[in-house]
């Protein structure tokens, strides 16, 4: 059975990573501290007997969460990795995650404002998943992973669509939901920019993932959940913290 140790569990994408991997067949390592508060949680899911929880840092693998910022550190086959986290959408707070326009963002969420530069927006669902993929495969990885969405989104399309949200989400609270409220984009608005006006290497590179995941499962990085879908958990995420 795989051994996969996770280190400093505060933050959501820690503790995501950790309900995914218990759907397998696991057995995931954690503080000691932590082993009955986590067996009471998961009691459902772990009386199935398909994963265990265990105080032991004997694994396969390691991940350690945000010791530097943004930055998860997995450790694996006797080498050590970086991963860096771009533009993540969090379900919740993660002391070490830190994103200085999300949080202009929500402090900014009552106004209306504009704002400039480019973002390659990925939901934390999707981060947590190609770390589970790595967490099994064990993939040769390089010194540095950077993980980041594939498309950009510039700041003022994220302004609006997070917008959009949050007035539908104030009213549906207060009662005070109209129909002018349903009258939205069915997803943000993207323009057409010519090829020549692209500047790839804005976008973090995700070669070194992408290689890293089709050694797992030939699957490589291929992001599946929505922006719209992405900032609606943020924002709930938020709205409960």
């Amino acid at each position: 059975m795989r051994r996969i140790q996770i280190q400093h569990l505060e933050g959501s994408v820690a503790q995501s990573f950790v309900e995914r991997l218990l759907m397998f067949e696991c057995t995931v390592c954690i503080d000691p501290s932590l082993i009955d508060s986590y067996s009471e949680r998961y009691a459902a899911i772990l009386a199935t007997g398909l994963s265990s929880i265990d105080s032991s840092a004997d694994a396969d693998v390691n991940f350690s969460f945000f010791e530097e910022e943004n930055i998860v550190k997995v450790e694996s086959n006797g080498a050590t990795s970086q991963i860096r986290l771009h533009d993540v959408l969090p379900t919740g707070l993660n002391k070490g995650l830190n994103h200085t326009f999300l949080e202009q963002l929500w402090n900014q969420k009552e106004a209306s404002h504009q704002a400039n530069g480019m973002y390659y927006w990925v939901s934390e669902s999707d981060v947590v998943e190609a770390f589970v993929r790595i967490a099994f495969h064990s993939p040769v990885l390089p010194d540095i992973v950077d993980i980041a969405g594939r498309r950009g989104w510039s700041a003022q399309q994220t302004i609006d669509e997070f917008s959009m949200l949050w007035q539908r989400t104030q009213a549906g609270s207060t009662g005070t939901f109209t129909a002018s409220l349903l009258d939205q984009p069915p997803s943000p608005k993207i323009s057409i920019v010519p090829i020549q006006d692209v500047v790839e290497q804005e976008r973090p590179p995700l070669g070194a993932l992408h290689d890293a995941l089709m050694q797992c499962d030939e699957q490589g990085w291929q992001p599946s959940s929505p922006l719209r879908t992405a900032l609606m958990l943020y924002l709930a995420g938020r709205i409960n913290d």
